[in-house]
């Protein structure tokens, strides 16, 4: 899919089917994070593939946003493990799992999947839940899988601001 498109086509998808995603686009997905670029190139990203329905009921048990996906990818990072910007000590892990995370999405979405990216999650269930993850600030809990026949955009979903209310010229 061209890369504008793919960008427009892009949503939140909150229903899908009762498919699990082949381990062949699981592997383009797992690449999509290796490929992530990071600040200074520290790579802090860790991410953690979930499959089996234990570790998804688990996941229904930290957020209600977990929309029945076949399948979830933790995306976060260790902040030890990332570049901190001397000038105000701003720690940029949570910049590297975010980018990571949106290749994550786009890379989904160009094989015909769907996804949603979670942020509203219990950090301390997860934390006893996932105890692999405790090193880890978890930045996204990446719902994925095939959209159902009636998954759609939120009504607000292609509502953008004005142009002159986000870009500034210098």
């Amino acid at each position: 899919m061209e890369f504008e498109q793919l960008m427009k086509d892009r949503y939140s998808v909150r229903k899908f089917l009762d498919k699990k995603v082949e381990p062949a686009f699981v592997d383009k997905l797992k690449e999509a994070i290796l490929l992530a670029p990071s600040a200074v190139n520290y790579q802090p990203i860790r991410a953690w593939v979930i499959e089996s329905k234990e570790k998804l009921e688990q996941i229904k048990a930290i957020t209600k946003y977990h929309f029945q996906a076949p399948l979830t990818i933790a995306i976060g990072y260790v902040p030890d493990e990332a570049w901190v910007r001397q000038s105000d000590g701003r720690n940029h892990g949570v910049v590297d799992a975010s980018i990571a995370a949106m290749q994550v999405w786009l890379a989904a979405e160009n094989m015909g999947l769907g996804a949603a990216w979670v942020s509203d999650f219990e950090t301390e269930e997860q934390k006893k839940l996932f105890p692999e993850m405790k090193d880890a600030e978890i930045v996204a809990l990446m719902q994925i899988g095939y959209p159902a026949p009636e998954a759609k955009p939120a009504a607000w979903h292609f509502q953008s601001k004005k142009e002159e209310d986000v870009i500034s010229y210098l």
